[in-house]
């Protein structure tokens, strides 16, 4: 074999090296997208913030796609219009905030024209559109679909190469399906949410309503349980998740009264032994008609248990101390403090200094020592404040209905 022929071998072999090394590097990147996909599908969790989520792909993204600033826009409802809003995003974009909507307008303009985004440089000849003098290079996809666009997202002069490409537009399109797909589930679940609450709040609402001197207690109950629940955290250990639960046992915890007679409810009298034997009834009758529902029976020991005594002396089942699940415990003392600052048929309410005393009195007899100490070592009168104000709460949540939505999400997720 002469050099000519030793030449063309070494030629080929030098060809093939380099196709190996493109092929090597196209696998590679297939991989990284296709791993980047994968985590955002597992990371689909509709426990997780929207914009976390969208922050998580904006962080993902740009580990395969080098960019110098990427964002995610989305419509929000603000002051009775909807507005663009940054919701994510990292680096420098050299895109303003304020001319999102500009942005918007030309990638609905491409989008119509039958093109899958908004691509534009500099590279093969002057910009589209006008920008401003720091890009280079512009890419944006919408999120969801074109005709009912719920926002975009955007990355500008990209680090690793003069221009974007199709393989960065498909890229940038599956990242944009996924967020609006984990909106899109957001939005539903959401609204899911808010139908759960309303119906127990209509539930309640319909239980409470049967006597007038009691309106308003399941959700006093709710609140006030919460309130202990909360400040237990500090002295053992008690998840949010379990906090949720014990909110929603105690605007739950008399659901048994559904059937009672109003007359029963309300009578002045004593009650005779078949009377107070309906009345007995209703912790069992309430736990009952939840267990049917699987997504209730987290919250049935705080229903069923909320009337036993600590010192074993209450109802149904007579149990004992700490045999009494917790969430029995706190909806007990919930229970017993509401009744005595609300007015009765048969009494007038009591004052909240010599409720606080009564509370104190039946620590280790009617109550769990740990809870009355929970409860008395707290700022109670901020917890009074919000019952007085109608549930407006001021420590974290703004009404009744956003806190009752969050908790319900324990339940249904």
């Amino acid at each position: 074999m002469g050099p000519a022929s030793n030449q063309s071998l070494r030629d080929d072999l030098e060809l093939m090296e380099k196709h190996l090394e493109k092929l090597s590097t196209e696998l590679s990147q297939c991989y990284e997208q296709i791993m980047l996909l994968y985590n955002l599908s597992t990371h689909m969790n509709l426990d997780q913030s929207c914009s976390t989520y969208l922050q998580l792909a904006c962080d993902q993204l740009t580990q395969i796609v080098p960019v110098e600033g990427i964002a995610i826009f989305l419509e929000k409802k603000i002051e009775g219009g909807k507005r663009l809003v940054l919701s994510a995003g990292s680096g420098l974009l050299s895109i303003e905030p304020s001319t999102a909507d500009i942005l918007q307008m030309h990638l609905t303009a491409e989008l119509t024209a039958g093109r899958e985004a908004l691509l534009d440089s500099q590279v093969d000849g002057p910009f589209k559109y006008a920008w401003s003098p720091r890009l280079r290079n512009i890419l944006a996809v919408p999120v969801g679909p074109a005709d009912r666009m719920a926002g975009f997202l955007v990355a500008t002069n990209i680090q690793n190469k003069p221009d974007f490409d199709s393989t960065d537009v498909k890229l940038f399109h599956s990242v944009a399906s996924q967020c609006a797909v984990f909106i899109e589930n957001g939005r539903l679940f959401n609204d899911l949410k808010e139908l759960f609450i309303g119906s127990l709040k209509a539930l309640t609402n319909s239980i409470d309503a049967k006597d007038q001197y009691t309106r308003g207690h399941s959700e006093r109950v709710a609140l006030i349980a919460r309130w202990t629940a909360e400040q237990m955290k500090e002295m053992s250990p008690i998840s949010e998740e379990e906090i949720h639960h014990i909110y929603l046992a105690g605007l739950l915890h008399d659901i048994g009264k559904i059937g009672v007679a109003e007359s029963v409810l309300r009578k002045q009298g004593k009650l005779t032994d078949e009377e107070r034997a309906v009345i007995l009834a209703h912790p069992r009758i309430g736990a009952s008609i939840l267990s049917e529902i699987p997504q209730m029976r987290p919250i049935v020991p705080g229903v069923l248990y909320h009337h036993e005594r600590y010192d074993g002396q209450g109802y149904p089942e007579g149990l004992r101390g700490p045999d009494i699940p917790l969430s029995a415990r706190i909806i007990a003392l919930a229970d017993a403090f509401d009744a005595m600052t609300s007015r009765r048929v048969y009494r007038e309410a009591m004052s909240i200094r010599r409720a606080l005393t009564e509370v104190e009195k039946g620590s280790g007899v009617q109550f769990d020592p740990a809870v009355v100490q929970a409860f008395l070592g707290s700022p109670v009168e901020n917890l009074w404040k919000a019952i007085q104000d109608g549930f407006i709460e001021t420590w974290d949540y703004s009404s009744f209905e956003e806190y009752g939505i969050k908790a319900v999400g324990a339940l249904i997720r």
